[in-house]
């Protein structure tokens, strides 16, 4: 996998090329500390994954994502984040983020974040994956009671019972063992709920849920 850094905190740059050319799988082939840098940088080059922060002082960090998407649209994103406003994290799934990493966090999440990536899958810790979930499911919703339309007619109960558990936290391996179904069947009804409902990850599935009232909480 190869790998570009921005980040505007040279250490973090030498921590992050440290720990990461010691792994088998990763490749670094380049880093910035500037996103202006590392625009021209992705106009030119093509990269598998880019690992960036959450802020830039006068940047806005949902513009940097856009444009990352725009120049690599198929370029996996991996934020280190400091920040805890959970509104502006999950903004960031919805734009296109594919996962995230509490600085306070040791190495070995980063290694986690970007294995889990590499599979296909986002990442988001334990920790702040619960406090997502239950700040959405606290977050009044003007839309809650939208009627179903056809795509939403489309979905299949077990599907139904997947979301359920998707939004309780479960990954794959746990909701293969609550329903009695083989891992890649699980893997296979993830990808027909997030292809029917256009929906990127997990954090936009339990938004999209809440909204349309398809989860018991």
């Amino acid at each position: 996998m190869k790998i570009y850094i921005i980040d505007q905190h040279q250490i973090v740059i030498d921590g992050l090329v440290s720990l990461l050319t010691r792994k088998k799988g990763f490749e670094i082939v380049g880093h910035t500390n500037s996103s202006s840098e590392a625009c021209n940088w992705l106009e030119n080059n093509d990269v598998d994954l880019v690992i960036t922060e959450i802020i830039f002082e006068n940047e806005n960090s949902a513009d940097l994502i856009k444009s990352i998407k725009k120049l690599r649209e198929n370029t996996k994103i991996l934020i280190l984040t400091g920040e805890n406003k959970l509104k502006r994290i999950t903004d960031l799934f919805q734009i296109g983020i594919d996962g995230l990493v509490e600085k306070h966090n040791d190495s070995k999440a980063v290694v986690e974040a970007l294995t889990c990536i590499k599979n296909g899958k986002e990442y988001v810790g334990e920790e702040l994956r619960e406090k997502i979930m239950q700040s959405l499911l606290n977050t009044p919703n003007s839309h809650k009671n939208l009627p179903l339309n056809e795509i939403l007619d489309s979905i299949t109960n077990r599907e139904l019972e997947v979301i359920q558990l998707i939004c309780e936290g479960c990954n794959s391996k746990e909701i293969s063992d609550r329903l009695f179904i083989s891992f890649n069947t699980v893997e296979t009804h993830r990808r027909h709920i997030f292809q029917k409902l256009n929906i990127r990850n997990s954090i936009g599935l339990v938004r999209f849920a809440i909204q349309h009232n398809l989860i018991e909480h």
